[in-house]
């Protein structure tokens, strides 16, 4: 009876031992692949299908068609505002208005510094969107933008569209970009590069339609009710935004960790991530370049010959051009990876600058160009997130994505760059500086792009 009982207990004892021993296997196999995941949660698809408490997050096609089809238009709303800048250069301030002294060129910066602002502002909008959430960052940018282009119809001086049109324009358009650009992507693990390219073809699209419709409105209502008109839709689309869009729950429970921790809401440890330097540096100089083009080559054509109106079509040109080439720049990366596609994109952009441009005369070869560039150049712009979302841990991928938008937002004075050197005579050729300045420029960042592949893998043929 005793050896009975004696075997028993040692049976039981071995028993709970193997069974400690296997949960402790268990729990360490556990950490190995929570450490796996931590870097990989937000490029890989099937993380993002789980929240933090492990619920499924499933969610179905209309909702996100619906997210693309609000930002699209998000996006399209407040592309195409240049023609506004022509309009008070000819009619108010220049030739045909009061005629003021170098009228076009301060009226250039309103454009430029809206530019920036839409871009280097970004910061400020992912530290509301962190306390606040989404949606009231989207209330905010569109009431910006409507108080914005509203203050501009009332304008009678130059200044007065620095502050109202540049400034809360262009603040207003940073809150509702970047808070796109930080949280829809994360609706789309699977297709995130042609979810992000399709809605940022939308700012090209709005370049080709909203001239003509302000154009039209300019001329039965006048330009007071083409800008009122203008920010009415925008408010009315950042509306619908505050509705349909909402922080993915990967978003709101980093939002939820960070307000409870009181860390840092715009997180500078992304620089210590090498291969985010590198991205940040090929970004900057991609876009330095970039602007070059839509800023010269109407001026370019009325060079060689041509008529105002012929060179104001090479850019609605470039525009077409490049709201094809983002999506399928999108749909592209989501096979062979974004920063492999935005190499081969920016090469061929770099060399159609190098190549067709200096050589352009007539208005076909120039249209041969624009239609180049426009296909191939500012992979920035659809395969930015992409790319980030790559690099970056979950948790750090709005800092990411803001900050890369900061440095980008410096980078959009390429052209007042490339007219500098122009200026002190680097070339006798006219237009030859911008050329050159464009296609070395371009060269650098797929150079560039190329190290940063090689930063994050070896392999040639990699998906990256």
């Amino acid at each position: 009876m005793s050896h009975s009982l004696a075997s028993s207990t040692e049976t039981t004892k071995t028993h709970h031992l193997n069974k400690s021993n296997k949960i402790q296997h268990a729990s360490i196999v556990i950490n190995q692949e929570d450490k796996k995941s931590d870097h990989f949660s937000l490029s890989s698809g099937d993380n993002n299908n789980t929240n933090s408490d492990g619920k499924d997050l499933h969610y179905s096609r209309y909702y996100k068609c619906s997210i693309i089809i609000i930002s699209f238009l998000s996006t399209v709303a407040s592309g195409g505002l240049g023609v506004f800048q022509d309009y008070f250069d000819q009619n108010v301030f220049g030739e045909k208005g009061r005629q003021i002294p170098n009228a076009g060129l301060q009226l250039s910066f309103v454009g430029t510094l809206c530019v920036c602002l839409e871009h280097s502002m970004a910061p400020l909008s992912e530290t509301v969107r962190s306390t606040r959430g989404a949606k009231t960052v989207l209330f905010v940018g569109g009431l910006l933008i409507f108080s914005g282009l509203t203050a501009a119809s009332f304008a009678t001086e130059i200044w007065h569209l620095y502050l109202s049109h540049s400034i809360l324009c262009g603040t207003g358009m940073a809150f509702i970009y970047s808070t796109i650009q930080t949280v829809v992507p994360h609706y789309f693990p699977q297709n995130r590069g042609l979810a992000v390219g399709g809605i940022t073809s939308g700012a090209c699209f709005g370049s080709l339609v909203i001239p003509l419709v302000v154009t039209m409105l300019n001329n039965r209502l006048g330009i007071q009710w083409s800008y009122r008109a203008l920010g009415c839709a925008n408010f009315i689309i950042a509306i619908l935004g505050c509705i349909i869009i909402q922080d993915h729950p990967l978003n709101t429970n980093i939002r939820l960790e960070k307000k409870s921790s009181k860390s840092t809401l715009v997180r500078f440890d992304v620089f210590i991530n090498k291969s985010y330097c590198i991205w940040c540096l090929s970004a900057f100089t991609q876009i330095a370049a970039f602007y070059v083009p839509l800023f010269i080559i109407p001026s370019n054509a009325t060079y060689i010959g041509l008529s105002d109106s012929k060179g104001a079509s090479l850019v609605s040109i470039i525009s077409a051009a490049a709201f094809v080439g983002r999506i399928s720049a999108g749909f592209i990366a989501d096979r062979i990876g974004p920063v492999n596609i935005s190499i081969i994109f920016t090469f061929i952009s770099g060399l159609s600058c190098l190549v067709i441009w200096p050589f352009s005369f007539t208005y076909s070869t120039l249209t041969g160009f624009a239609i180049v560039f426009g296909l191939t150049s500012g992979t920035y712009y659809p395969l930015g997130s992409p790319i980030t979302a790559s690099i970056l841990k979950t948790e750090q991928y709005s800092s990411g994505v803001t900050t890369t938008l900061l440095l980008v937002g410096i980078a959009v004075f390429g052209p007042s760059l490339a007219s500098a050197m122009d200026s002190a005579g680097a070339s006798n050729e006219p237009f030859f500086t911008f050329k050159m300045f464009t296609g070395t420029i371009t060269f650098i960042s797929a150079v560039i792009m190329i190290w940063l592949k090689f930063s994050m893998k070896r392999s040639i043929s990699a998906k990256v």
